[in-house]
């Protein structure tokens, strides 16, 4: 069962090997100007942070590289592939807050706290990431437009690593009712609603 499971999932985690092999930041994203941005606790110069959550096992997940995952987790690759079959979700793969509201020229702040790649990608509307096994797994055959022009240098958030969800970024996906979307491309059941507001959040 592991070894169907395994090549069901080889090609799609196969990419996510490759990722740690990138030039992921190893900081914070769009670096250029965020020196002063770092602080999670809110301040002038962001309005919170998504936190992005995994908990992949090191060991199963190396059979596809031993960078795949580099934090201890308990969900075996096994249950990974069990789970996203079943309720087309990985339970602790996760963004947190899910919800959260933001001031309208403010930037956000990503924080990778897992041991996987993942993105913080703001989405006109949730769909699926750049990853068709991933997608068909978690039930979201359509990719987000966003996650297909990613920037793999940039957009490609390591573990451990911060990046700055940028307000320009935002703003180009906030919808009538003040709302933007951000999720993870390569697990695109990771998601978080914003509220955009002017003035004070």
């Amino acid at each position: 069962m592991l070894f169907a499971r395994v090549a069901i999932a080889a090609p799609a985690l196969a990419f996510l090997a490759a990722c740690s092999d990138t030039n992921a930041p190893t900081e914070v994203g769009h670096a250029a100007h965020v020196s002063a941005k770092l602080d999670i606790d809110q301040g002038p110069d962001h309005a919170g942070a998504i936190i992005a959550h995994d908990a992949c096992d090191p060991l199963t997940f190396s059979v596809f590289g031993e960078d795949t995952c580099v934090k201890e987790g308990h969900v075996t690759l096994d249950n990974f592939v069990a789970q996203l079959q079943e309720t087309h979700v990985a339970n602790g793969w996760s963004f947190t807050p899910n919800q959260l509201t933001a001031r309208v020229g403010v930037d956000l702040l990503g924080n990778n706290i897992g041991g996987e790649v993942h993105t913080f990608t703001p989405v006109k509307a949730f769909g699926g990431g750049f990853l068709a096994l991933l997608n068909e797994l978690s039930d979201n055959p359509v990719p987000a437009p966003e996650c297909l022009t990613l920037d793999p240098t940039e957009d490609l958030v390591a573990a451990g690593a911060k990046y700055t969800i940028e307000n320009e970024e935002l703003a180009e996906v906030v919808d009538g009712s003040g709302l933007a979307r951000v999720q993870c491309c390569i697990h695109p059941w990771m998601r978080a609603t914003v509220k955009m507001q002017h003035g004070a959040a």
